[in-house]
This record gives C-alpha cells, sequence and structure tokens, in this order.
C-alpha cells in the first residue's frame, strides 16, 4: 500500500515538473513578443520533422511610419491531414493609433483596437527538389467593425501561390494571388482595409547569413481591378482626417486604382528554434511616399506542446 502511494506521488510530481517546463517555455516566448521582434510565415512543413494534427499559431506583427502605429495579434489553429494538406482558422486583432490633433477645419482620430474579420481557410503544399509549390485559399466573414475600419461589411476571399527553390543558401521567390481586399503581408500590416478585386504579387529572395540568422529583400505590388472601396483604421466615420493620403484623409473612399501600389521591403531573420522565428524590417511604399520600420514574431505553440518524437 505504502509502495503504491509511494509511486502515485512520484508520477504526480513528474507531471508537475512537465507543467512547469511548458509554462516557462511559454513566458519566454510570451516575453520575446513583447518587445517587438519578428518572424514570416510559410505554408510549406520541415518534411523531415512533420507530424500529423493539430497546429496553434500565435502571430504579434506591425509597423510604426510617420503617419501612424498598427499592430495585430493573429491567432490561429488548424489540422494537418497529412504534409500536403491542412486545414485553418483565425481571428485577427488590430491596435492601430495616430497622434490626434485639432484645428479650425481638421480632426483627427487616435485610431482605434477590435477584432477584424474571423477566417477559414485551407493549405495546400507540394514540395519538391526543383520547385517548392504553396497555396492557401483564405475566407473572411465580416466580423470586424466598420466603423474603426476593421471591415467593410462584406466577406473576402484570397488565393495565394507561393514558388520557391534553394541554391544552397540563397532562395529565391515567387508569390502572387487574387483576392477582393489588399491582404496584410509580414512586413505591411496596412492602415486600411479595402473592397475590391485585385492581384497581390511580391518577388524576392532570402540569403542564409550564419546558423539561425537569414536576411532577405523583395518588392511587392498591388494591382486593382474597377472600383475599389477603401476604409481607413486611422480616421474614424464621422471625422475629418490629414494628409495627402487617401487613408489618412477619410474615413473612407471608393473610386478606381485607390489601393494601386508599388514598394520593397528588407528585413534580417533570427530563428533560433523551428517553434520562433522572428524578423524586423523596412518597407518603402514609392506609391505612397511612406517609409515603415516593421516586426513579425510568429511562435508554434502547437509543435512546442506535441509530444516528441520517438525512434
Amino acid at each position: 500500500m505504502d509502495l503504491r502511494v509511494s509511486n502515485q506521488k512520484h508520477h504526480e510530481v513528474k507531471r508537475m515538473r512537465l507543467r512547469c517546463r511548458k509554462l516557462l517555455l511559454f513566458a519566454a516566448a510570451l516575453a520575446l513578443a513583447a518587445p517587438g521582434v519578428a518572424q514570416k510565415p510559410t505554408t510549406k512543413p520541415d518534411s523531415d520533422d512533420f507530424q500529423k494534427g493539430f497546429t496553434e499559431f500565435e502571430t504579434f506583427q506591425g509597423e510604426a511610419n510617420s503617419d501612424s502605429k498598427v499592430l495585430k495579434l493573429d491567432s490561429t489553429v488548424g489540422y494537418d491531414f497529412n504534409k500536403h494538406f491542412g486545414v485553418f482558422a483565425g481571428v485577427p486583432v488590430y491596435f492601430s493609433h495616430v497622434s490626434s490633433s485639432t484645428t479650425s477645419t481638421t480632426t483627427t482620430s487616435s485610431g482605434g483596437t477590435g477584432v477584424g474579420n474571423v477566417y477559414l481557410g485551407f493549405a495546400l503544399r507540394a514540395p519538391n527538389p526543383t520547385l517548392d509549390y504553396s497555396s492557401t485559399v483564405t475566407a473572411g466573414a465580416p466580423t470586424g467593425d466598420t466603423k474603426k475600419g476593421l471591415s467593410t461589411g462584406r466577406a473576402s476571399i484570397d488565393w495565394d501561390n507561393r514558388f520557391e527553390h534553394s541554391f544552397d543558401r540563397l532562395t529565391p521567390f515567387f508569390d502572387g494571388g487574387l483576392a477582393n481586399t489588399v491582404p496584410d503581408s509580414v512586413f505591411l500590416t496596412r492602415p486600411f482595409t479595402s473592397l475590391g478585386a485585385i492581384t497581390h504579387l511580391e518577388e524576392g529572395a532570402d540569403f542564409d547569413l550564419v546558423r539561425h540568422f537569414s536576411v532577405g529583400g523583395s518588392a511587392y505590388q498591388i494591382v486593382p481591378f474597377g472600383n475599389q472601396k477603401l476604409v481607413s483604421r486611422l480616421v474614424r466615420r464621422g471625422q475629418s482626417g490629414r494628409g495627402g493620403r487617401v487613408f489618412d484623409a477619410a474615413a473612407s473612399a471608393s473610386g478606381s486604382g485607390l489601393t494601386r501600389e508599388n514598394g520593397f521591403s528588407t528585413w534580417v531573420g533570427f530563428e533560433p528554434t523551428s517553434i520562433l522565428r522572428a524578423e524586423i524590417g523596412y518597407t518603402r511604399s514609392t506609391t505612397f511616399d511612406l517609409n515603415s520600420f516593421a516586426f513579425n514574431l510568429r511562435v508554434n505553440f502547437g509543435k512546442l506542446l506535441r509530444p516528441r518524437k520517438t525512434s
């Protein structure tokens, strides 16, 4: 009887230690998110380390420029059926701020905080030594507050495709998609949401400097088709804005070509483990004459909590 009780206590102590270790890892990941460094999302899993099952990612990203500061916390859960196919769903939360000022003719808002469009999607992956291909289709429900510019009040859809190939330490890539809204990217948490057919393109490359560190650069283009509706996250409905950019000047606007944009980004990445990836970057929007500094941090909590593979 005493031996049985002793064994039970021993197992309880082991379980408590395991829980404490997991809590410490969680705390370390959240501590990294606080100062604001960044991660680059990918739909391509590591083939040698793939595990079927549930996934959970937390992404914290944002940008700051002379106009505003916009942050986004994105929580995504999913299920990978195999290394080629998976489904996912997520909830983004936005935090935007622009300095308030009032004159006899102009009043600006201090931005807003709230939940954006809840989304659901699936991922297709085709890893190949010659050319890696991955694709996602993401549908968003109009759950965001239109008064804060977190939604246009209409459902969204985005079909994204990525091609890449590694030449030793250099990995060129091409990313292109069709959507009815301009999506956020790794280094662009946009100060507006939009409604209207567009194609989004990005061409660039990553280069592994040394172990855990990489650098990269890319050019991007947003090409709209037909009429576009733009809803600002920086100017509240019923207020006037400031500045010459459409998302600074008014709470909403409609017209042809409003979302057309060209620019480029550069970044430095740090990936100490397969669970964490952090990046800081700079983006120049040549169309809007805007320089932004950004960060992106992604934590793979799903992988963190999965049991280790046994040989």
